[in-house]
């Protein structure tokens, strides 16, 4: 079965005077929560949820650890389940705005990405360089000096996402209209749709959980025999990848322009939601992939994060469960216990 335990907390503050010994991707859990508990979880109570307070014992949540994919590629991944439910300072128990949790996944999403770049470059002596996935899209960022072949060799499943896709998005433009010189642009929104709906259908059926031992001693041979690289390059892939990084590091100035950094997440946004909902989500999102396009993989001050961002942020019109949101306790004084909603 795959390793499940709840999440033990280093005491604050991060990310120096306390950091923990474990691996990026624990250390970036760890991060990413803390932002949710701190930025983003209101508790709802009284009546209609009119108060809502931050739950200042924090979340609840239990993860589950899988180190494959269900190809059996290598994808180290946690499955994190929170609870609904936060202890009020009163010690009653309230339930999370759940609505929050879903809407800043895009944020989180980017948090978590640029921590686990920047502790894995910092640590290995490694960088990041843009590549580009899916034409048209915006490029993502991969460890550089790590062959395009061997990324795309433990990305088999989304091969078969795409193939899916394409064979929906046909299906969609031919069932909206027939005649083939006036077929309709799928936009954004149901195009994310389709996405859902053909990795549900290509997702293949899991498999036998196997020794990490036993995984690692078969990546490496199904690598070198399957995935085009030379056998070479994969047996000495540190070193590779210290190389490339050696060659950014030397050209790229480990400097962020904010002003300039500012202009291009409040372009990004604008284009990217129709004029501009400068919602506090969007403009995070944002701020972190910008940062993780300059810095490439080098640490980055949270405070670089806000400075980015908030120039936009305060054009905001209005966030449901961002900043704006009034949290505010309860002028009573009563329990921290949840109202009927209507």
């Amino acid at each position: 079965m795959p390793a499940t335990s709840t999440l033990t907390r280093c005491a604050r503050p991060w990310p120096h005077r306390c950091r923990p010994t474990w691996s990026p991707h624990e250390y970036a859990i760890e991060r990413v929560l803390e932002w949710i508990e701190d930025e983003v979880a209101v508790i709802r109570y009284g009546k209609g949820g009119t108060y809502r307070v931050r739950p200042p014992g924090g979340l609840v949540a239990v993860r589950c650890r899988h180190s494959e994919a269900r190809s059996g590629r290598p994808l180290l991944h946690d499955h994190l389940l929170l609870s609904v439910q936060g202890r009020c300072l009163d010690g009653t128990w309230g339930s999370i705005h759940t609505t929050a949790l879903p809407e800043n996944t895009v944020a989180a999403s980017a948090l978590y990405n640029g921590i686990v770049a920047a502790e894995v470059c910092e640590a290995l002596g490694l960088a990041t360089e843009p590549r580009t996935v899916t034409p048209g899209r915006r490029p993502v960022m991969e460890i550089a000096g790590v062959p395009h072949e061997l990324i795309r060799w433990t990305a088999r499943r989304s091969d078969q996402v795409t193939a899916c896709l394409t064979e929906l998005e046909h299906e969609y433009v031919t069932a909206v209209d027939d005649e083939p010189r006036f077929l309709p642009v799928i936009s954004e929104r149901a195009r994310a749709k389709l996405n859902q709906m053909a990795a549900r259908k290509a997702r293949p059926p899991k498999q036998k959980t196997r020794p990490l031992a036993q995984l690692r001693a078969w990546w490496k041979t199904s690598a070198i025999l399957t995935s085009g690289v030379a056998a070479d390059i994969i047996s000495s892939l540190l070193e590779h990848a210290r190389a490339a990084a050696a060659v950014i590091r030397a050209r790229v100035a480990a400097v962020v322009g904010i002003a300039l950094a500012a202009v291009d997440v409040a372009a990004t946004v604008f284009v990217r939601n129709d004029g501009g909902r400068f919602h506090r989500r969007y403009v995070l999102a944002e701020a972190r992939r910008h940062l993780a396009l300059v810095l490439r993989g080098r640490p980055r001050d949270p405070a670089t994060v806000r400075q980015a961002a908030g120039p936009v942020m305060a054009r905001q019109v209005g966030d449901a469960l961002g900043s704006d949101v009034s949290v505010r306790s309860n002028p009573g004084g009563g329990s921290c216990r949840p109202g009927r909603s209507r």
